[in-house]
């Protein structure tokens, strides 16, 4: 017999006292002990008001708040902190929060009922990502953005809130932790089934996906044209299109060619990237092309990319081919040590390249060789008295020879080695 947990078990153990006020009994007990508040203020930096009241760097990301069911009604003011030690999503001033009362830090090693107030993420009064600030209903007139004033009245008296499509700078006060600048053409993402997504407020996120196939022409995202639905996708995002709809209550799809950064962790997609090379053309077996190739793979995707690594060593390795391409240079340098090309046969200029390279050494030994023996018969043929006119250019022939032997350590490289 299968054990009922949860509400299947809530239900039935009401069913079997069969107490109509169960459920009323229930919700009496933690009546008080959850609140929703009105965040009137919120400790992000020294500037902060109240930032040394609350602990300092102690008290980061604790807000002042007001009762959304009594607001302003007793002059009081009641402070929450984070509930969560290892999640961050701190509110804007005027976004509402869902408020626990529970024990506080000093019931450690003693029985106490002493509690505090803790809060967790902003309800998505708006649902949308980027901003969900409700103000007061009470608030006099000139306290709202004036560019905003009649879509926070309409919303107030139950309208629903389409995005604005310009940007504006929130009137906090007071003042807390910096600005906050409104924007109306931030997109929330188009989610598919079974997706797990987090959204920042600025068009970044990540989202836990799946391959989706879709007969909707809507309904559609450019990574599930291969493989079967249900194989697993990430993705992370940094930065929408810049062209994207200035309609910020649209939902969109990641774009991996024009989103601002991309990561992509596939397992059985296609991504249809787009790059400047559409083969490898330093390859002689061309592998699969970029975006054909549906197995899983990481792309990084941005206007740049950078590796660095500050204490050891990057290594780049591979079971079958490294490509390298770029439009304009490619710079190998190494300040104190040596850049090593090693393999089977080493191509310079083009990928076909067959003619092989002297190596200098052993060419300036036989060169060396050749001009001492040149230097010699031009003595002999100088001395010669029946040659005539031919002493003179064996003469000639000598000094160049001679000039020639003298500089044979300036025509060897003294950085690039082969063997």
């Amino acid at each position: 017999m299968a054990t009922n947990y949860g509400f299947t078990g809530l239900n039935n153990s009401i069913s079997k006292g069969n107490d109509n006020n169960a459920i009323s009994t229930l919700l009496s007990e933690v009546d008080g002990k959850v609140i929703s508040g009105r965040v009137t203020n919120i400790i992000i930096s020294d500037t902060s008001p109240n930032f040394q009241l609350y602990g300092q760097w102690a008290g980061i990301g604790t807000v002042e708040f007001e009762n959304v069911n009594e607001p302003n009604s007793s002059g009081t003011v009641s402070f929450a902190t984070p509930l969560f030690p290892h999640l961050t999503n701190y509110p804007v001033v005027n976004e509402i929060l869902l408020i626990f009362s529970l024990p506080d830090n000093t019931q450690s090693g003693r029985l106490n009922k002493s509690t505090k107030y803790y809060y967790i993420s902003p309800t998505s009064c708006w649902n949308h990502p980027h901003h969900n600030a409700v103000p007061t209903p009470l608030l006099t007139e000139g306290e709202i953005e004036p560019e905003n004033d009649t879509d926070y009245i309409q919303n107030e008296i139950g309208v629903s809130k389409n995005t604005q499509t310009k940007e504006f700078e929130l009137n906090l006060n007071p003042p807390t932790g910096g600005t906050f600048v409104e924007k109306g053409n931030i997109h929330p993402l188009l989610p598919f089934m079974g997706d797990v997504i987090m959204e920042g407020r600025f068009g970044n996120s990540i989202r836990l996906g799946n391959t989706a196939k879709s007969d909707s022409t809507f309904y559609q995202n450019n990574w599930s044209n291969s493989g079967e639905n249900g194989n697993p996708i990430t993705i992370i995002r940094n930065g929408q299109p810049s062209d994207t709809s200035p309609e910020g209550f649209e939902p969109i799809i990641e774009n991996i060619n024009k989103d601002l950064s991309s990561i992509y962790l596939t397992s059985n997609q296609a991504i249809p990237i787009k790059t400047e090379f559409s083969d490898f053309p330093s390859l002689n077996n061309n592998p699969t092309s970029l975006r054909e190739y549906n197995s899983n793979q990481i792309i990084l995707n941005s206007g740049r990319l950078v590796l660095n690594s500050s204490t050891d060593s990057i290594f780049l390795t591979s079971n079958q081919n490294v490509s390298i391409n770029a439009v304009k240079d490619i710079g190998l340098f190494s300040r104190n040590n040596n850049i090593i090309l090693q393999g089977k046969e080493v191509r310079l200029g083009e990928k076909d390249a067959s003619e092989s390279i002297i190596l200098g050494d052993k060419f300036m030994e036989g060169f060396n060789n050749l001009l001492f023996a040149i230097s010699l018969l031009c003595d002999s043929l100088t001395t010669e008295p029946f040659l005539g006119p031919t002493s003179a250019t064996a003469s000639n022939l000598k000094i160049q020879a001679d000039n020639m032997k003298s500089q044979l350590s300036q025509y060897l490289s003294k950085s690039v080695k082969s063997i």
